[in-house]
């Protein structure tokens, strides 16, 4: 009996065999799968925040504007400090793209200082399109970020009203989160301009990429200018085909 019942629960060897394989090929199909799916969500993540950026261009606000100029608005990223002028993402992109461009980058300016010179250093340009930076300052000098976002609302709305286009660029300066994100999102959103988050992404932590502790090098400026490039190029032919097309929807 006990050999009996031991054999039933060994059972054959071609059973055996017969069974290892199928659960061998299980196994294996089970560790592709699994393998796949985990690649396919990795490949998301990686993705998503930039070669998968796409932007809803339908909610783009002044699409139509007219005129040719695109302003550069911000602070020392956008002025290009430690860089030659012709190195700065503004000059990469205008480049990139065949823009008209101005560079209205101060060094040191907090979101409030940019507005409040936006009338004298944006305005008179009559601008088809504006691409507004500001944030980094407003961390390093700990002005509350609803004071922040409250400029950002004067800057972005007086923009809109003005009948150009906005585009605002989000700084992430924090090392434990993102404290601007989710309001220069709602901002975005409130008054139909187009946002491109995190531009310094992979930058500030990467020593290759600065000319100091928190400004971008040569290097860094070319990867900036690339996502910049990636989120205008899109947004400006949609733009082109509007004004040439005035009732298209």
């Amino acid at each position: 009996m006990a050999g009996t019942a031991g054999g039933r629960g060994r059972g054959s060897p071609g059973l055996r065999s017969s069974f290892g394989q199928r659960r061998g090929a299980g196994f294996q199909w089970l560790w592709v799968t699994t393998g796949g799916l985990l690649l396919a969500v990795a490949v998301a993540v990686v993705w998503q925040p930039w070669g998968g950026y796409r932007p809803d261009l339908r909610r783009v606000a002044n699409l139509a504007a007219p005129g040719d100029a695109v302003v550069f608005f911000g602070d020392s990223i956008s002025q290009g400090y430690g860089v030659r002028p012709e190195e700065s993402f503004p000059a990469l992109v205008g480049q990139a793209l065949g823009l008209s461009f101005v560079n209205a980058g101060v060094p040191g300016d907090t979101m409030g200082a940019g507005l409040a010179r936006m009338e004298r250093d944006v305005m008179p340009h009559r601008p088809r399109l504006v691409v507004v930076e500001f944030g980094g300052n407003d961390f390093l000098r700990r002005v509350p970020p609803e004071e922040t976002l409250r400029h950002l609302e004067a800057i972005v709305s007086a923009l809109i009203q003005s009948g150009t286009m906005a585009v605002v660029l989000e700084v992430n300066p924090g090392l434990g989160g993102d404290p601007y994100l989710k309001g220069y999102q709602a901002v975005a959103e409130r008054y139909g301009a187009l946002l491109v988050p995190d531009i310094l992404r992979g930058v500030l932590t990467n020593p290759d990429l600065k000319a100091d502790a928190i400004h971008p090098n040569a290097k860094g400026h070319r990867l900036i200018a690339e996502r910049v490039t990636a989120a205008l190029r899109p947004l400006l032919q949609e733009a082109d085909r509007r004004r040439a097309a005035p009732h298209a929807t």
